[in-house]
């Protein structure tokens, strides 16, 4: 039975590509172009968010900023009101004695400038009707109290709550009224000797004598003394025209019961108010402070602005201003003027360009991951285009070599067998007929053994190491020379060679030198048999078809040649030509014997030698046949 080439010449290479594209590329596609557009959207959305976030950031600010000032107010709430004296009597049962306050033995916080205390002025008695005397109180290391800021505080303080103030009503009373009142502020219970010493302006040294002779007469009295909380207001410092922010407590003392030992207790024969507080220092309040807490409450994106900054004529589209004030989360006790609080506003800067800088990183980081993805979407299409071509010449490769085996194989056995059988039934007596058709069957019979030796040469050289090594190529194209020269028997005239004196040695296999020769000049004179008839006729240039030729290249390498004036061969064919069972054109059509076997073995031999095997055309007309061999 023959053998038969397959049909199907392998998959199709359109149905691959459809079937690339459609589990591959367009899923890549389809969820880049998704994903690309939720990128996009929520960029949009970050970035139409952004004035809202610098007016949420402008508002934190503020009220974190209101709430280190209440930290500050809550620890000046707890101080008792003698604290607001230079020198104050301590409240307890044992002797009489004194400590210097804490606003003067402690140093003073960078958030105050000073404290202030005076006694709320009262219609019954006249020696209010002039200046009322305010306390000032600076920490240590600070200038004495006769220093200008200090005399500015007392100024301040005295403008602000004594001018125009209506004698006609006790304010001390008026305050008593609201005592009641929830969230007013504290009521402190303390005792009695220590309150009348703490409020004695004058002789208190008398004053102390009477208590320690009197002791059994309030010992153990104990008096209320009501605490309000905070209120402020706002005074303009000149001529820096900064706002001054003051917080004060109203300290009211109710009119005592029992009788009085000496006149300096007096003032407490009637309701007394001390106004007690701070003036919180403007440098602090509205730039140190703001700084610090923009530094915890602002995103990167955003940017403070201290108050009084002026904002761009021209300001940049990219930015946004939101502002806030610090100033109304205080509750004031009247009204303040307009440029007041124009010094309470800051601003925050919402800075989109940072935010746009971001998205093009992201956009570009998203891109190179496309171009990345597209760069492997089109090798992967070559790569399959190529595996598809390259399995769709391996089946016309089997398909050619099944064909031509088909036709190696048949041919030599149909001889073999027919003489054979010739021979057998006796048709010829004649010995010389006979001796013939012997020697037919033995040629048919090498040609078999050939087929079979070049199927098993290809195996052994693909599958063994050979190991080279240095001779002469002269020498070995020389002793290969009188098998090349004779054709079938009978010595032929198609052939020459031109070997190059003193070659240097090269790596070589002595049966490598001889399959190249042998494979490369039988190729030639398959396929490139000069004469329209085959008559062995010189070629152009007055030499033999066949050149077998040694020299020395350009880079004084050696060099195994085989020249035909063959029809030669098409570049695109060139590269592929050294595959196995790799023939031009159809085994169906095709007149010339053979299996793609023969320059198959060429390459392998090279390559087991080191060497490198090429193809080019010849000038006039052919191909060269170039082995580059490797120097020893």
């Amino acid at each position: 039975m023959a053998l038969r080439p397959p049909k199907n010449p392998g998959p199709s290479g359109r149905t691959a590509l459809f079937l690339y594209v459609l589990l591959v590329v367009l899923p890549a596609v389809v969820f880049g172009g998704l994903l690309w557009r939720q990128l996009q959207r929520e960029q949009q959305r970050v970035l139409l968010e952004l004035p809202q976030e610098s007016e949420d950031a402008a508002r934190r600010l503020a009220e974190q900023c209101f709430r280190r000032v209440n930290d500050e107010l809550e620890r000046e709430f707890q101080r008792p009101f003698e604290a607001y004296r230079g020198d104050a009597y301590v409240d307890d049962l044992g002797p009489i004695r004194t400590e210097p306050s804490p606003l003067i033995a402690e140093p003073r916080p960078e958030s105050i400038l000073g404290w202030f205390s005076f006694v709320a002025p009262d219609p019954a008695s006249r020696r209010f009707g002039g200046q009322i005397p305010v306390e000032v109180l600076r920490g240590p290391g600070d200038p004495t109290v006769l220093d200008p800021q200090a005399s500015l505080l007392g100024e301040i303080v005295r403008a602000e709550f004594l001018e125009g103030v209506d004698t006609t009503e006790s304010l001390a009373t008026a305050e008593l009224e609201s005592v009641e009142f929830e969230g007013w502020g504290q009521t402190r219970s303390r005792h009695l000797r220590a309150v009348l010493l703490n409020i004695a302006e004058a002789g208190v040294e008398e004053c102390r004598s009477a208590l320690d002779a009197n002791q059994e007469l309030y010992e153990g009295e104990v008096h209320d003394v009501h605490v309000s909380y905070f209120s402020f207001r706002t005074a303009r410092v000149e001529p820096s025209g900064r706002p001054l922010l003051i917080a004060y407590r109203r300290v009211v003392l109710p009119q005592l019961t029992i009788p009085l030992i000496e006149t300096c207790f007096e003032p407490i024969t009637r309701d007394l108010m001390y106004i007690q507080g701070l003036a919180f220092d403007p440098e602090w309040l509205f730039s140190k402070l703001p700084e610090e807490e923009a530094a915890q409450v602002l995103g990167p994106s955003l940017r403070f602005m201290p108050p009084g900054t002026r904002l761009p004529n021209d300001p940049d589209p990219d930015v946004y201003y939101a502002l806030d004030n610090l100033l109304p989360f205080f509750s004031m006790e009247q009204e303040v003027a307009p440029d007041v609080m124009s010094r309470g506003t800051m601003f925050v800067a919402g800075d989109l360009s940072e935010r746009r800088r971001g998205f093009r990183v992201q956009n570009s980081w998203f891109g190179a991951v496309a171009l990345v993805l597209m760069i492997s979407m089109s090798i992967g299409i070559r790569l399959l285009l190529s595996s598809v071509r390259r399995s769709r010449e391996e089946t016309e490769r089997t398909r050619n070599f099944v064909a031509s085996v088909t036709h190696e194989l048949r041919t030599p056995i149909a001889a073999v067998k027919l003489y054979g059988e010739m021979l057998k039934d006796g048709w010829f007596q004649d010995d010389e007929r006979r001796v013939d058709y012997l020697t037919r069957i033995v040629a048919e019979s090498d040609r078999l053994d050939q087929l079979v030796d070049r199927v098993l040469l290809r195996r052994r050289l693909s599958d063994q190491d050979h190991q080279p090594s240095p001779g002469s190529l002269n020498a070995e194209v020389t002793s290969v020379r009188p098998s090349l020269e004779l054709v079938g028997g009978t010595a032929a005239d198609d052939l020459e060679f031109d070997l190059a004196e003193e070659l240097p040695r090269v790596q070589l296999l002595s049966e490598g030198i001889h399959v190249i020769l042998t494979n490369l000049v039988e190729n030639a004179r398959k396929y490139a048999t000069p004469g329209a008839d085959g008559d062995g006729e010189p070629d152009l240039e007055g030499r033999a078809a066949i050149l077998v030729q040694t020299r020395l290249d350009r880079k004084s390498r050696a060099v195994l040649e085989v020249l035909d004036r063959g029809p030669g061969i098409a570049e695109e064919d060139r590269g592929r030509i050294f595959e196995a069972f790799r023939r031009l054109g159809d085994e169906a059509t095709r007149k010339t014997k053979g299996t793609g076997l023969g320059l198959h073995l060429v390459a392998l031999q090279a390559r087991a030698m080191g060497a490198k095997v090429s193809v080019h055309p010849r000038e006039g007309g052919g191909s060269i046949f170039r082995v580059t061999l490797k120097s020893a």
